[in-house]
């Protein structure tokens, strides 16, 4: 009997692992605040994205704006603190969720695609800063799709992704993260944005690791490390 038990905690320890199911939300959330970089200085970066919302203040009336994956909820503390209304967020991470209520945020506890594949609410802006590598193409894809029906017309997306045109972020840093899935560069992107109805597409090249850029292939090397997307519908 011993020996039955013990194959059955073999097959759960060669499949999926014995102990990482359990410990997998704890030691994301430790990764993340080793690497991710500081909560203040992720809301710094992402305040860049507050001008293209207020550009569509007219659609905010009576819909919401959903932050997809929203982490440590910069992006949705931000948006906050900048007096936007109806306010939400949804992430698999249940540290995440339980951290962000006792802050007073409205949060839901679930996967993204689902939840705004099931809801009936119509937003005027969604964002997902640093989810869309992390899921394979068809994931992707129904994901942008399900955007495209639910944003309001002029309702504005939200992307950002580790910019893999970057060689060292490609070939090294994009590695750090054991959850990515998907390379991304800006023309896959738009050519998918486009092909999904949105209207207006901008890139945002962020984060170069040197403020000055000589050539070209030091802007391979050295150039920005994330690419921020904006969309509108």
């Amino acid at each position: 009997m011993k020996s039955f038990f013990k194959q059955i905690k073999y097959a759960l320890l060669s499949k999926q692992g014995l102990f990482f199911p359990k410990l997998a939300d704890n030691f994301y959330t430790f990764q993340q605040e080793k690497l991710r970089g500081s909560i203040d200085d992720i809301k710094k970066r992402q305040s860049i994205y507050i001008k293209y919302i207020k550009k569509i203040s007219k659609q905010i009336k009576n819909s919401t704006f959903l932050g997809i994956g929203f982490g440590r909820g910069e992006f949705i503390e931000l948006l906050k603190k900048n007096k936007f209304k109806n306010i939400e967020g949804v992430d698999i991470n249940k540290n995440y969720v339980l951290a962000a209520r006792k802050k007073g945020l409205i949060v839901y506890h679930d996967n993204g695609l689902k939840h705004l594949y099931l809801s009936e609410k119509q937003y005027y802006g969604i964002s997902a800063f640093h989810l869309i590598e992390h899921i394979d193409f068809s994931q992707l894809f129904d994901l942008l799709l399900i955007c495209s029906k639910k944003l309001v017309k002029g309702g504005i997306l939200i992307l950002e992704t580790p910019n893999v045109e970057n060689i060292k972020v490609g070939s090294a840093s994009f590695n750090l993260d054991y959850t990515h899935k998907l390379k991304l560069p800006s023309l896959l992107i738009k050519t998918l944005l486009e092909y999904l109805d949105f209207k207006k597409i901008e890139f945002l090249y962020l984060q170069p690791e040197r403020k000055t850029i000589r050539n070209d292939v030091e802007h391979l090397v050295f150039g920005p490390q994330d690419l921020g997307v904006i969309a509108y519908k």
